[in-house]
Formats: structure tokens, C-alpha cells, sequence
């Protein structure tokens, strides 16, 4: 059944509040619509993070054109829904996300026919690559949807998910179901990573910044320390946050070290992104360096907000809280997503200039350079 406008607008927000809730989108990452006649839809706007968005915020597209009303610009994929609603009558709710096990699983470009809940039927396709926002991608997507009229979820290589349903229950069931499927096809994984994971990671602490003054918390204590009058006898930890502040403009540092970015550092390797979001948020490429020499650490940060360190996980940076967080999270997922291409015959990352673009776009277009008001520095 057709939402009638309002009835679509509040089960796009409980959607992306029951998405959240279950983990399976974050911050302004992905995006839901909901169908409102044979010729409309409203899907959530660009840049809008769901905890704060209301149904008023919610743009109304064309199926056919593509044309919007509002003052607000919606999502960058409209297209995609545009197309899922057009090549799916019976289709009413369509969830995009970035959601973590499928999106890992989607790198390798492979269909997933094994063990699949009934709610997804007997294949979840894979779209070939395609830059997020393109025609490239739309025209790739929209090829598996009409190719597998019975399908409800779809994989978008490098990219994340697409999620069907008759309705808002329906399309978040498939993108749960969906999770957890590909979280089984991923459990292999789990005893490698706790292998190379190692002992317990040396602290490198984290920190917070607010002028030329920074907290750092390391070892289960706080101290602020003054980036104009250091103290020759400080930690080496906090020699590395202070050097880190000095070159660069960010305002939190923090390390990262679970088991799969502890794993993936154990490797030695640079850290290429076979994820979109790891690209733009994290960097083209995240060195890895001995975690022993200052300058080396600094150094590694050049042009990315992360850099792993042997054995130790990764110290991740940010403008903001949230930021440096957000870098963490997705680094987690590109690790997850690099040890398990090493298992693949065929899984190439993505190609050096495209991850150099959508850096670019990242940095110049969707990262909001904003304070955060959250910084107050206590000892």
C-alpha cells in the first residue's frame, strides 16, 4: 500500500532511528525513502544526521525525473530509489546503507546465494562499481533490480547496501536479515583476527583539543598540557599528541585498537580502501609505521586522518569528536574489509584516482568544518 505523505515522512525518521539503533547506518551515512504515489517519493535530505532530522526535513523527488520541492537538497542517490520505485511497483520503502558485513562481503563482487533467510529470497545480487553519486552507479544498480525481480537486498560493490520493502517493517527486516547473513559468511574470519590481533596494544592515549591547550587521557589519567610551554619530562604519549597538534589542524586524536585494525597493523602494509568511506574519511592510503618513532607517526598523517601502528592498532584524527570517531569506525570496517580481500582470489582496492576523488570531494564538499562545542578541558 501507497504511504499517504505524512504517513511516509514519520516512518522514514523511525526508520533511520531504528537503523541507528541497531547499528546499521551512522551519522549521515546512507539514506531512506518511502514511496507517496505512483509518481513520488520523500527520501531524507543530504548531510542531515537522523537523530536530529524531522519529517518537515524530507524531500519530495519525481520518480521519472528526478526533480524535487523543498528548500532542501535531497540525498546524492535519489536516483537509485527513483529507479528501484520505478522498476518495482510492488515496492513502497527502500533503504540504502553502508552497514558493515554486507558492505565487507560486497567487495568481492560475488551474488550471495547460501544459507539466506526467506525474507531475501534465493539470491542478494551484487551492482559492479560504480562512484557514489554517478550515473555509473544508478545505471549498475538498476540493471540487478530489474534482473532479479524476486530480490529485496542487493549489494553495491565497494559501497554498501539496498534494501526493499512493501513497507518500513518490511525493508528493515531485509536489511537485519541481510546483516546477519553476511555476518555468518564472515565468521572464518573471526579466529585469524583474534591470531593476528597479538597481546594487549601499548596505550597511546587519547586527546582533546581547545586552543593551544590539550587533554590527554592515557593509562587511566588526565593531564592538560600547554602546546606553548611543554614539559621536557613529558610521557612519549603525550610528545606524539602534542607533535600531532602542532603540524596539524585537528582537534581530537584517538587510538584505535580493535582486534581487526590490531590485526590488520600486524601486517605491515599500508591500508589501500576497498570501501568507499574509508577513502573519503580515512585517506587513499593509511601507512602503517613502527609506532616507535615520533616523527614517523606525524609524518604518516600527512593527507590521511589515520595512521596504523605495528602491532598497536591506529591513531585516528579529527576536527571534532565525532569526527575523529567516525574515522575510527570506518577504519575498523576498511581493516575488516582489507584481511578479508587477502582471502579472495580476485578483490582488487579502489583504483588510486578514485579514491584521490572522493577524498577531494569529501574534504572540499560534505565535511562541515564546525567546533565543537563539546571541547572543555578538566583535569
Amino acid at each position: 500500500m501507497i504511504y499517504l505523505e505524512a504517513e511516509a515522512r514519520e516512518a522514514v525518521i523511525e526508520a533511520g532511528h531504528r537503523l541507528r539503533e541497531a547499528g546499521l547506518v551512522a551519522r549521515t551515512w546512507g539514506n531512506i525513502s518511502a514511496r507517496i504515489s505512483e509518481d513520488q517519493f520523500v527520501i531524507t535530505p543530504s548531510g542531515l544526521a537522523y537523530e536530529t532530522m524531522r519529517p518537515e526535513d524530507l524531500v519530495i523527488v519525481n520518480i521519472q525525473d528526478g526533480s524535487h520541492q523543498g528548500s532542501r537538497k535531497p540525498s546524492s542517490e535519489k536516483g537509485i530509489h527513483a529507479d528501484a520505485y520505478r522498476l518495482r511497483p510492488d515496492i513502497h520503502f527502500v533503504i540504502h546503507t553502508h552497514q558493515n558485513a554486507a558492505t565487507v562481503f560486497g567487495i568481492g563482487g560475488m551474488d550471495l546465494t547460501k544459507d539466506l533467510p526467506d525474507i531475501l529470497g534465493d539470491c542478494v545480487p551484487c551492482a559492479a562499481y560504480g562512484l557514489p553519486s554517478t550515473k555509473a552507479l544508478r545505471k549498475a544498480v538498476a540493471k540487478e533490480v530489474e534482473m532479479h525481480p524476486e530480490s529485496k537486498a542487493f549489494f553495491m560493490k565497494n559501497h554498501g547496501a539496498l534494501c526493499l520493502g512493501t513497507d518500513e517493517t518490511e525493508a528493515f527486516k531485509v536489511s537485519a536479515a541481510l546483516e546477519e547473513a553476511c555476518g555468518k559468511q564472515l565468521t572464518f574470519l573471526d579466529k585469524r583476527i583474534r591470531a593476528a590481533s597479538g597481546g594487549r596494544a601499548k596505550d597511546f592515549g587519547k586527546s582533546v583539543r581547545s586552543g593551544h591547550r590539550f587533554l590527554l587521557t592515557w593509562k587511566g589519567m588526565k593531564k592538560i598540557y600547554d602546546l606553548k610551554r611543554l614539559p621536557k619530562d613529558m610521557p612519549e604519549a603525550a610528545a606524539i599528541h602534542a607533535a600531532i597538534y602542532k603540524k596539524y589542524d585537528v582537534t581530537c586524536i584517538y587510538h584505535e585498537k580493535s582486534r581487526e585494525v590490531r590485526a590488520w597493523s600486524r601486517q605491515a602494509r599500508t591500508l589501500r580502501p576497498y570501501v568507499d568511506d574509508l577513502a573519503q574519511i580515512g585517506g587513499v592510503c593509511i601507512g602503517c609505521v613502527s609506532g616507535m618513532v615520533r616523527d614517523e607517526i606525524v609524518d604518516g598523517l600527512n593527507n590521511c586522518n589515520a595512521v596504523c601502528l605495528f602491532g598497536n592498532g591506529a591513531l585516528c584524527t579529527g576536527k571534532t569528536r565525532d569526527d575523529t570517531l567516525a574515522v575510527a569506525m570506518i577504519l575498523r570496517k576498511g581493516a575488516l574489509s582489507a584481511l578479508y580481500a587477502k582471502t579472495l582470489s580476485d578483490c582488487e582496492p579502489i583504483s588510486k584516482p578514485d579514491a584521490r576523488l572522493q577524498r577531494m570531494i569529501y574534504l572540499h564538499t560534505y565535511s562541515r568544518k564546525k567546533e565543537d562545542s563539546g571541547v572543555c578541558l578538566k583535569s
